[in-house]
């Protein structure tokens, strides 16, 4: 009778540490996935910025440049530079009234971004 109660308590005592360690492993899991998919965003977010970048450069030259052009067609570099100041402003308009489906488009691509890289995941 002795010897079952002390095989009882090892065996709880096993459980329970076992338990813990589940726990323990599970918590590592845990913090280690959210790791994984913090690089992951901010690995899309300076990729998205320097994409950014690139497009505002190529953007901003070809404006200057057609700010240029339209400046000789209209004889004026002031009146060039003055249609493309008004080109911005439409833009900057059309940007202001459709902030709703512009951001969510982004935040679908960052969603399905991270969604890819769980199914692949899945897959290893």
């Amino acid at each position: 009778m002795e010897q079952q109660k002390f095989s009882l308590g090892t065996f709880v005592s096993g459980i329970k540490s076992d338990i813990k360690e589940l726990i323990r492993l599970r918590i590592e899991i845990l913090r280690l996935e959210t790791f994984e998919k913090a690089s992951i965003i901010g690995s899309f977010v300076i990729y998205g910025l320097i994409i950014v970048n690139l497009v505002f450069f190529i953007l901003l030259f070809a404006f200057v440049a057609l700010g240029f052009l339209i400046g000789e067609w209209v004889k004026s570099m002031a009146g060039g530079f003055s249609i493309v100041a008004v080109l911005y402003l439409i833009c900057l308009i059309i940007m202001l009234l459709g902030h709703k489906p512009i951001f969510l488009w982004f935040k679908n691509l960052l969603l399905k971004e991270l969604d890819l890289d769980s199914e692949n995941e899945l897959l290893k």
